[in-house]
C-alpha cells in the first residue's frame, strides 16, 4: 500500500484525509479516504515531552491545557500555546508547523498541503511548510494551490469536465479569494487525465465576512456572555470556533486565573446585520461556465456567507463540502504516486536590466505564455548577457518580480578584479509553489557560479519603469552608504579570547558586569563583521536565549548609565557598551549624548577626561537611529566653527552619519553642504606632508558628503560644481603627495581609494563598496 496523505492546514478548521486507518489491533487498513481532523482554530503547544522538542499539535494540542492561562498553573503559561494561524502569516518555526503537520498525520510516501491562493501568499512560508512535510517523514511532499484543489475535487466527482472556465471562490483570512482556471485534458500512462491550468494569481478580496473578522466577533460574543470580571480564561474559549464556523454551541466550563471556574453559555449563533455586502464581483467571473464556493463554515455561517458570494456574482455558485480542500489534496498525492498531472502553473516574472548597444531595457527571465507541471523544474530558455567591467571585483544586478511592488538591487562579489570585462549570464530556476525562485549567475571565463539573494538585495524607493528611464540619462553616481556587517565569528569563542556568546552567559547576572570585555568584544571585527550590524541587527542563528541576555544587559547598562548622570562613579565602559550595539542601542542613550555635547566645555558627570569626548562624538555617530537625532547631531556640529573640529570628534561624528544613514545626508542643506566641504579641504591640506595618521575620517566625510547627490542628483560634480572642482584639486594633491618615496606605507593605504574618490567627484564611481573600502582598507573604522 502506498501511504497518500493531503493536509489542509489552515489554522481555522485543519484537516488531513488519507488513504489507510489503523484498526482496533494496530493493522493498517487501505480506504479510498479517512479525515483526520487537526482542530477548530487549531494550536500547537509546548509540553514537557522530549520527544519532538516537546511540541504537540492537531486535536490532542487542540483539547489540551497547555497555555491556557494562569488558572492551570505552570503548564497554563501563555508561551505554551501558539496559533496556527500566527505561524501561517508570520515567519513561522519549523518545529512548530511540524508538529501541526504530525499532530493529523506523518509518515506517508507522498504527501500534499494545500496553499492559500493570491498574490500574498509568501515564497518564505512556501519552504518552511516544504520542510515540515519533508520533517513529518512525507518521503514526497508538493504544495498546492487551494483553488486547484477545490478544482480537483470538483473533477473527481464529475462537477466539471474538459474545456470549462472554472471559477473558485474561496473564504479567506481577510475576506474571500477569486481564482480562474482552465480544464485541460493531457495525456498520462496510455489514458488520459483532467488537469486544472492557472495562468495568475488568485485576487484576495478584503472584506467582512474573513475567518479573522468572524473570530473577532465570535470573540466578543464570548466575553459579553461571560459573567465574569476577568477575561483572561476566555481568551482560549472553544465556543469562539464554534460560533465563527457556525457550529453547534454548548454551555463550556472554563478555569479562571485563581483556579475558579466559570460556566460560560455563549449565543447559539453570530449575528450579521452589521456585515458590509461583498463588492460587485460580476465582471471578475464573467465567462466562467461553474463557480466553486468553499468554504470551512457551517449552519448560519455558511449559509449567510453564501448568500453575500451569491448576490455578489449575481449567478449560482457550487457549494464544496469543509472536507473538500484535504479530500483534493489527497487525490493530488495519488496522482503524484502515479505520476500523472495535478496541475498546470505559471510563474511569476522576474526580471533584470541589461545594456544594449545603445540603451538598456528591460529582460524577462520567465516566459510569460509557459505553463509549468506541478513539480518541475522551470529554467530560463534564454539568460541574461551581463558584464562584469574591467577593474572590478563585483556588479551590481538588478531584478524585479512581478510578486512585489518595488525592484531590488543586489551586489555579486567575485572575489578578484579583472582586467577586462567579463561576460556573464543570468537566468531563474523555480518550480510552481515551492518557495523562492533562484538568481542564478554564471561566468564561463572565470569558471564560477553565483546566487543572488533576493531577500538579501536592497530594496530600491523607485518603480520599475522609473528606474529603467533613469538609466537612459546618464546621472552622476552616489556612493552606497556604508553597511557594517554582523557575523557569528564575534559571538564564538576563539584562541584569542572568548566569544560574545560566552562574555554574556558570564556578565548577564553577575554583581559586577565587566563592560570592558562586552565591549571589547562587541567591537571587534573577526573576519571583518562585528557582533551586531551598523543597521542593529544580530546574526540570524543567535538564539533568542542570547538575545534575551543582550537585552537584559543593555537594561543593566542603562541603569548604571543613568546612575553616573546622576553623581555615580560609573566609568565609560557601559556607554561603550551601548554605542557597539549600533542602532539596535535605545534611543535614550542618543539623547544622553546630545545632552552631554552641550556640557563638554562645563564639564559632565561621566566623559571626565579629554579622551572620554572620542567616545561622546563617534558614539553618537554610530547608534543615531531616527532623523531627529541626525538633524539634532548635525545642527550641534555645524553650529561649531569648522575650523575647530577635532578629526576624532566632529569629523569622525559626521563621517559617520553621512556615510551610513539613508536618511542623514537628506537633512543637509546647500549652505551645510558647502560648510562641510571646507572642513574636508582643511583637512586634507592639514595632512599634506605628514604621516597622516590624523587622516583616515576625512575621506569618508568626502565621500558621505557625496550622498547629498541622493537630494540634488547632479551636486558637487567636478566641471559643474566650483565646490567639487576645490575638493578635486585636494585630493590630487594629496595623491602627489603621497607618491613621495617616504610615504609608501601611506601610498597602499590610500592612493586607491582617493583614486576611486576622484571617480565619484567626475559622477563616475566603479567601487559600489567605496565608503566599505575607506573604513576598512584606510583604517577608517570607529576607534574609541
Amino acid at each position: 500500500m502506498k501511504k497518500l496523505c493531503g493536509y489542509d492546514l489552515n489554522g481555522w478548521w485543519d484537516r488531513a484525509a488519507r488513504n489507510w486507518v489503523v484498526l482496533a489491533d494496530g493493522e493498517e487498513q487501505e480506504v479510498s479516504s479517512s479525515i483526520v481532523e487537526g482542530g477548530i482554530f487549531s494550536v500547537v503547544v509546548e509540553t514537557g515531552a522530549k520527544a519532538d522538542g516537546g511540541l504537540v499539535g492537531g486535536a490532542q494540542a487542540s483539547v489540551s491545557p497547555h497555555g491556557l492561562g494562569a488558572g492551570w498553573g505552570a503548564i497554563g503559561a501563555s508561551e505554551k500555546r501558539t496559533r496556527i494561524t500566527e505561524l501561517l502569516s508570520a515567519d513561522p518555526p519549523l518545529e512548530h508547523l511540524t508538529a501541526a503537520l504530525k499532530g493529523m498525520s506523518s509518515s506517508a510516501g507522498f504527501g500534499v498541503a494545500s496553499l492559500d491562493d493570491h498574490a500574498e501568499s509568501k515564497e518564505l512560508l512556501q519552504e518552511r511548510l516544504l520542510n515540515a512535510l519533508r520533517k513529518a517523514k512525507i518521503s514526497t511532499p508538493l504544495l498546492v494551490w487551494r483553488s486547484v484543489l477545490a478544482t480537483i475535487f470538483a473533477i473527481e466527482n464529475g462537477v466539471v469536465s474538459e474545456g470549462q472556465i472554472v471559477g473558485v471562490i474561496s473564504q479567506a483570512a481577510e475576506g474571500i479569494t477569486l481564482q480562474r482556471l482552465r480544464i485541460r485534458r493531457e495525456r498520462s500512462h496510455g489514458d488520459t487525465v483532467l488537469a486544472p491550468e492557472r495562468k495568475s494569481a488568485g485576487r484576495l478580496i478584503r472584506s467582512d465576512w474573513g475567518y479573522s473578522e468572524l473570530a473577532r466577533r465570535a470573540r466578543e460574543a464570548v466575553f459579553a456572555a461571560s459573567s465574569s470580571d476577568r477575561k483572561d480564561h476566555l481568551t482560549w474559549a472553544r465556543s469562539q470556533g464554534h460560533l465563527a464556523l457556525g457550529l453547534a454551541v454548548e454551555p463550556e466550563v472554563l478555569r479562571q486565573s485563581n483556579g475558579d471556574w466559570e460556566v460560560l453559555h455563549p449565543p447559539s449563533s453570530l449575528k450579521f446585520d452589521h456585515c458590509a455586502d461583498l463588492p460587485d464581483l460580476r465582471a471578475y467571473v464573467d465567462g466562467c461556465d461553474i463557480l466553486l464556493f468553499e468554504t470551512l463554515s457551517e449552519g448560519d455561517v455558511k449559509k449567510a456567507i453564501s448568500s453575500a458570494v451569491t448576490k455578489s456574482v449575481g449567478r449560482d455558485i457550487h457549494l464544496l463540502n469543509a472536507n473538500a480542500i484535504a479530500d483534493g489534496a489527497l487525490i493530488a498525492a495519488r496522482r503524484l504516486s502515479r505520476r500523472d498531472p495535478i496541475y498546470f502553473d505559471f510563474l511569476p516574472q522576474i526580471s533584470t536590466i541589461v545594456q544594449r548597444r545603445d540603451a538598456v531595457e528591460s529582460f524577462d527571465l520567465v516566459d510569460s505564455e509557459e505553463t509549468l507541471p506541478a513539480g518541475e523544474v522551470y529554467r530560463s530558455p534564454k539568460p541574461a548577457r551581463l558584464a562584469i567591467q574591467a577593474g572590478q571585483d563585483r556588479f551590481s544586478i538588478f531584478i524585479r518580480k512581478e510578486t512585489s511592488e518595488l525592484p531590488r538591487k543586489a551586489e555579486v562579489n567575485i572575489g578578484v578584479k579583472v582586467d577586462q570585462a567579463i561576460p556573464v549570464e543570468l537566468w531563474v530556476e523555480q518550480s510552481p509553489a515551492s518557495g523562492r525562485a533562484k538568481i542564478l549567475v554564471h561566468s564561463q571565463s572565470l569558471g564560477n557560479h553565483f546566487q543572488v539573494d533576493w531577500d538579501g538585495a536592497i530594496e530600491l524607493d523607485q518603480k520599475w519603469q522609473d528606474l529603467l528611464d533613469g538609466f537612459q540619462k546618464p546621472a552622476p553616481t552616489i556612493p552606497a552608504r556604508l553597511i557594517l556587517a554582523c557575523g557569528i565569528d564575534a559571538w564564538n569563542d576563539s584562541p584569542r579570547g572568548d566569544g560574545l556568546f560566552t562574555l554574556l552567559d558570564r556578565n548577564v547576572d553577575r554583581d559586577v558586569v565587566d563592560w570592558g570585555a562586552l565591549a571589547d568584544r562587541l567591537s571587534a571585527r573577526p573576519g571583518g563583521k562585528y557582533a551586531i550590524s551598523s543597521d542593529g541587527t544580530i546574526p540570524y542563528t543567535v538564539n533568542h536565549t542570547s538575545v534575551a541576555m543582550l537585552d537584559r544587559l543593555v537594561e543593566r547598562a542603562l541603569d548604571e548609565v543613568r546612575r553616573g548622570l546622576r553623581g555615580g562613579d560609573v566609568g565609560t565602559q557601559s556607554f561603550r557598551f551601548l554605542t557597539w550595539q549600533f542602532r539596535r542601542c535605545p534611543s535614550e542613550a542618543s539623547k544622553w549624548l546630545l545632552d552631554a555635547w552641550d556640557r563638554e566645555v562645563r564639564g559632565h558627570p561621566i566623559f571626565k577626561l579629554g579622551a572620554h569626548w572620542k567616545l561622546a562624538y563617534q558614539g553618537l555617530g554610530r547608534i543615531a537611529g531616527s532623523q531627529n537625532v541626525e538633524l539634532q547631531a548635525i545642527h550641534k556640529l555645524l553650529r561649531k566653527t569648522v575650523d575647530t573640529w577635532k578629526w576624532q570628534k566632529e569629523t569622525a561624528a559626521m563621517a559617520f552619519l553621512l556615510s551610513r544613514s539613508e536618511s542623514a545626508p537628506k537633512l543637509l542643506t546647500r549652505k551645510d553642504v558647502d560648510r562641510i566641504a571646507s572642513r574636508v579641504l582643511i583637512e586634507f591640506k592639514e595632512n599634506l606632508g605628514s604621516t597622516y595618521t590624523r587622516f583616515q575620517y576625512a575621506p569618508m566625510l568626502l565621500v558621505g558628503l557625496l550622498r547629498w547627490r541622493i537630494v540634488e542628483p547632479f551636486a558637487l560634480v567636478e566641471g559643474q560644481d566650483p565646490v567639487a572642482d576645490k575638493l578635486v584639486r585636494a585630493v590630487q594633491k594629496t595623491i602627489a603627495d603621497l607618491n613621495h618615496r617616504e610615504r609608501v606605507r601611506e601610498l597602499a593605504k590610500y592612493g586607491r581609494i582617493l583614486e576611486q574618490v576622484l571617480e565619484e567627484l567626475r559622477g563616475e564611481g566603479s567601487n559600489p563598496e567605496l565608503l566599505l573600502d575607506i573604513y576598512g582598507g584606510a583604517g577608517g573604522g570607529d576607534s574609541d
